[in-house]
């Protein structure tokens, strides 16, 4: 015996496939915000969004008195948290960074970055996203010609000592891809590291920071 729960369910079911083409251009809260509009309770729904290493990149800029030098990390791990409650979705994100790994090409100065990084101790500068919010474009439009703009906000961790840090972000879809990039400026002397002071050479204590982070987004979410 059948009851009318288990049509209404199987319905439901039928109708959820038969649009199933469409399902990959909207966000996973519309269509949860569409199912239940007849009554029930949404219920948030949480998921990691792991970090595409190979894709994700991040530099930096020294100034110094007789030149600029540049650097990068070479080894970048973390997550993004999605929240279908949440406006926009991803508020929350994990990021990991190698101090061991970070380079500027040129391995005397590596050496004694590595030293005044003190990486025994501290082999990983960490950053905390707390909150995220919407400025400016369309979130569900949004690609590398249009981004959307947001304000961020978090914590970072260097030198073992911790300190917010906020600034602007783009954000936007790559297919199954969503891609966060900015710049920000990480002042040295709040992590409790000195002044580079050597001979002729006196390194500035803002460092320039540059990054592109690309997560790995549900089937929901992704573009076709």
């Amino acid at each position: 015996m059948i009851d009318s729960d288990s049509i209404q369910t199987r319905a439901v079911t039928c109708d959820m496939q038969s649009l199933h083409p469409v399902f990959h251009s909207v966000s996973l809260t519309l269509v949860l915000f569409a199912f239940c509009s007849g009554g029930c309770a949404a219920r948030a729904v949480t998921q990691d969004l792991p970090l595409d290493a190979a894709r994700s990149k991040l530099t930096f800029i020294g100034d110094s008195f007789l030149h600029s030098f540049h650097g990068e990390a070479k080894e970048i791990a973390g997550s993004a948290e999605l929240d279908t409650e949440a406006r926009p979705p991803v508020q929350k994100a994990t990021l990991h960074f190698k101090t061991t790994a970070l380079t500027t090409f040129h391995d005397g100065r590596d050496q004694k970055m590595r030293e005044w990084l003190k990486i025994s101790m501290h082999p990983e500068a960490n950053f905390a996203l707390d909150n995220v919010k919407l400025v400016e474009g369309d979130m569900q439009k949004a690609d590398a010609q249009h981004p959307a703009k947001f304000t961020v906000a978090g914590t970072f961790t260097l030198n073992g000592v911790k300190q917010p840090i906020r600034g602007d972000a783009l954000g936007w879809r790559e297919k199954d891809r969503l891609v966060v990039s900015g710049d920000t400026v990480v002042d040295t002397l709040k992590y409790g590291l000195p002044q580079i002071r050597e001979a002729f050479m006196t390194v500035g204590t803002n460092v320039k920071v540059s990054y592109r982070f690309s997560f790995v987004l549900p089937l929901e979410f992704a573009l076709k």
